[in-house]
């Protein structure tokens, strides 16, 4: 037991640095660290929430299901995020609105709904926490209809293919076709016809689940 705690206080002093040693001490005490393999569900829609998640190391996905078939993609969520849907469906007592599912493999912080209740009240600089999530996240999905609305495909392409670039330090993206058009609310088909373009354009390479962007991006 003191192992897990001393665990999830170390994961909590590295990437939760605006918590206070009080947040950090609670949390470190309630919660449950847990390792997610890429794939792996973390949250159903339509269950009641008992905790919310934590991003310690890795990559989440959010989205929601699609009425009939497909998926809707909101965001992602890396070290040092906490999920905004969850927030509010936890402190509204309602059961959750998304699917939350590991891109990669991750490590979470399990934190009782309770204990965020208890946070909230008691606890600065948790409710910053928390509002700054909120704006973040409402920044995020503003920006994200606003690329759906005002630009056209391919230049959400380009984007979306250069963000995920920085992020992987510059190394090939693993990524399929499927999944690209997911994340930008298209189809296989589409996404597919565009990247070989780019590739013919010389912008980048594709291999099998794997592409490579060149130093014109």
């Amino acid at each position: 037991m003191n192992n897990e705690i001393e665990y999830i206080a170390e994961l909590l002093e590295k990437h939760f640095p605006s918590f206070d040693n009080v947040v950090k001490e609670y949390i470190s005490m309630k919660s449950i660290a847990q390792t997610v393999e890429a794939g792996q569900l973390v949250l159903h829609a339509g269950k009641h929430l008992k905790y919310i998640t934590l991003v310690a190391e890795g990559e989440l996905k959010v989205y929601r299901e699609g009425e009939k078939d497909g998926e809707i993609f909101l965001y992602y969520l890396e070290s040092g995020n906490a999920c905004a849907f969850s927030l509010v469906c936890a402190s509204k007592r309602e059961t959750s609105k998304v699917m939350i599912k590991a891109q990669k493999d991750s490590t979470i912080i399990l934190v009782p709904v309770q204990a965020m209740e208890t946070l909230m009240r008691s606890n600065k600089s948790w409710y910053r926490f928390v509002v700054e999530t909120y704006r973040y996240r409402f920044d995020d999905l503003l920006s994200a209809f606003d690329s759906v609305v005002f630009k056209k495909l391919d230049e959400r392409l380009v984007e979306y293919l250069q963000t995920k670039w920085l992020k992987n330090s510059g190394r090939p993206l693993e990524l399929t076709h499927q999944h690209i058009a997911d994340d930008l609310h298209s189809t296989r088909e589409v996404i597919s016809r565009l990247l070989k373009k780019m590739e013919q354009q010389g912008m980048l390479t594709i291999q099998r689940n794997m592409i490579t962007l060149h130093d014109i991006f």
